[in-house]
């Protein structure tokens, strides 16, 4: 009698996978590393090797079905979230579909950043949590709203790499504007955040 793959192993099998395919499709540049607690809903946080500064912090949804939909293939994952709910450009989601009898993930998979997903995938209230849906077109040029997040796994590995070098430029021209800022002589002309002017204060 043949017996039906788990939740609990269904999660622990597909975040060896995805491990194995970042490690794979980055030539061995990035480390996910697995945080001992999950309280802030990270099943990893990934790293480029040997630098500290920037990591990226993923959680996994996957599912081991597609749903029919009409002429197409429906990647939908439900699951319910404890509030509050902590949108962070260091926040992704990798949502997927693994296919038991190929042993692997299905392509397309999705990499959401935390701020689209959230913004999206709320889909109600109840007992106490958020529920959150997930749906999005497995199929080759599809238009949906989430299409922009899709790509093969193959390119799992660059697309993160890609998304830590912009958090890494990103953190540089904000401890440059804060150099800058603390200089003596200098002020503030505009918003901060949104326009950045400097002045030198005439000396006597």
């Amino acid at each position: 009698m043949s017996m039906a793959v788990t939740n609990t192993q269904q999660g622990v099998i597909t975040e060896a996978e995805f491990a194995k395919v970042v490690m794979l499709t980055s030539d061995g540049r990035l480390v996910p590393a697995r945080p001992l607690a999950d309280d802030d809903r990270r099943d990893f946080e990934i790293h480029i090797r040997r630098h500290f500064l920037e990591s990226l912090a993923v959680q996994l949804k996957t599912s081991k079905v597609l749903r029919p939909h009409g002429h197409s293939r429906l990647l939908q994952i439900n699951f319910r979230m404890a509030a509050p709910i902590v949108t962070d450009k260091r926040l992704w989601y990798f949502l997927a579909h693994f296919d038991v009898k190929a042993m692997r993930f299905t392509d397309p998979v999705f990499l959401v950043p935390s701020g689209f997903f959230h913004k999206h995938a709320i889909h109600g209230i109840g007992r106490g949590k958020i529920q959150m849906q997930f749906k999005a077109s497995m199929e080759p040029g599809s238009r949906d709203m989430r299409s922009q997040w899709a790509l093969p796994q193959a390119q799992l590995g660059s697309r993160i790499l890609e998304i830590l070098e912009d958090l890494a430029r990103s953190a540089a021209r904000g401890q440059r504007a804060s150099d800058l800022i603390s200089l003596p002589g200098v002020v503030w002309l505009g918003q901060p955040g949104l326009t950045l002017s400097v002045k030198r204060r005439r000396a006597g």
